[in-house]
């Protein structure tokens, strides 16, 4: 049973990131094609962290007060169907605006069951960083390939096109999710008395850390695709970049989640952390340049292999059953309050300054969310030799 819902997240998390893949890359261009300003996309990504911060953790709550993560998968699900076929009829900046908030609501319904039914699934077994890294790697080559999809066909026919795909994925999602089974009674106590980890709350520097990187990388990745449009590159380009990023995620994920089974996940988080200067410099350095930028997308998909598929099994393993979803409802309701500071900072900063100046507060908030996972480790340090000296 638990390979059978394993497997069957697996192509459910493919179809939802191959959606992602596409519309990431289009949405701020999509919104300024319908006569949005910098700021206005800024506000209206915002909103759509807004809606994930307000919901993420309702959703986790929900699926632990009811012991269901299924019926939340589906809801989810169909309403992210319902959110892309309204995006792609949008004619005004409200509408699509609407649309998009309610992508946010139902993405949150989406991915906070199936992050703690993943938990659930993997409770049991000694490598979970490598499953999980493999997980969300699929996730990252399907956003890879259908990221230059979504490119070609926003050049060769209409945005509008490409958002109706979007529709087509989730339609599929929602097929396949109907047959996901969750662990039953005898399963739920098996894994509690393998598990027996007593409830506690995630540490607050971890949370801190979630919070500021995520933040840096949503101010940046919201400007990027109009920071490469304002370079002269095509609507293809834009998307080919951002896909070989994805695409460098999808080995490197696995490889990270095997690397964190054996030394911990802490040193890698710190490395997700530091890698954004990287980034950031080469952005400002060599964006012109299609070879440099080529290897900076690079840098980029290894940066972030080496922070998502950690933070989500950190998550997902660092509490009982009982407390799984609230758990990882408050790492995405963290994710959320950093999208929201990210994405209504980015425009406005772009707005009122540069992009280059963008990188640079980017760059920094990076450097600060490594200094959290830093005081995470010597917490965990900490508690490891009191138990030792105990």
């Amino acid at each position: 049973m638990a390979f059978n819902s394993i497997y069957l997240l697996s192509i459910i998390v493919i179809l939802h990131f191959a959606t992602i893949g596409v519309s990431s890359p289009l949405i701020s261009l999509y919104l300024q094609e319908l006569g949005a300003s910098y700021d206005r996309i800024a506000l209206i990504l915002a909103s759509f962290a807004a809606t994930s911060l307000l919901t993420n953790y309702l959703w986790g709550w929900l699926s632990d007060k009811t012991g269901r993560r299924k019926p939340l998968i589906v809801a989810g699900l169909v309403g992210l169907v319902v959110a892309y076929a309204w995006l792609s009829q949008a004619r005004t900046v409200e509408e699509a605006w609407w649309a998009w908030v309610l992508e946010g609501a139902c993405r949150a319904a989406y991915l906070t069951p199936s992050l703690a039914l993943m938990g659930d699934l993997l409770a049991m077994g000694n490598r979970r960083g490598r499953r999980m890294g493999l997980y969300r790697g699929l996730g990252s080559l399907a956003f890879a390939a259908a990221a230059v999809v979504g490119g070609r066909l926003a050049d060769l026919y209409s945005l509008n096109v490409a958002f109706q795909v979007c529709v087509l994925f989730n339609g599929l999602a929602v097929i396949v999710a109907l047959f996901l089974r969750e662990a039953g009674p005898a399963a739920r106590v098996t894994m509690a008395k393998v598990t027996m980890v007593a409830k506690r709350p995630l540490p607050r520097s971890f949370l801190a850390g979630v919070f500021l990187w995520i933040a840096s990388w949503s101010a940046f990745t919201s400007m990027w695709p109009n920071f490469m449009d304002s370079l002269g590159y095509s609507k293809t380009a834009i998307s080919s970049l951002w896909g070989l990023a994805a695409l460098v995620e999808a080995p490197a994920m696995w490889l990270v989640g095997a690397v964190s089974d054996v030394i911990g996940r802490v040193p890698l988080l710190i490395t997700g952390s530091m890698g954004i200067m990287v980034i950031m410099a080469g952005y400002i350095l060599v964006s012109r340049w299609l070879p440099a930028l080529m290897a900076v997308q690079t840098v980029r998909g290894v940066v972030y292999a080496s922070y998502t598929p950690t933070t989500m099994t950190f998550a997902s393993e660092w509490g009982n059953q009982e407390q799984r979803g609230g758990d990882t409802g408050l790492y995405y309701a963290v994710n959320g309050a950093g999208q929201l500071l990210g994405l209504f900072a980015g425009g406005r900063v772009v707005q009122a300054f540069q992009f280059e100046t963008l990188f640079v507060i980017c760059a920094v908030a990076g450097c600060l969310s490594g200094l959290c996972f830093w005081l995470l480790r010597r917490e965990r340090q900490r508690e490891q030799s009191i138990v030792v000296d105990n």
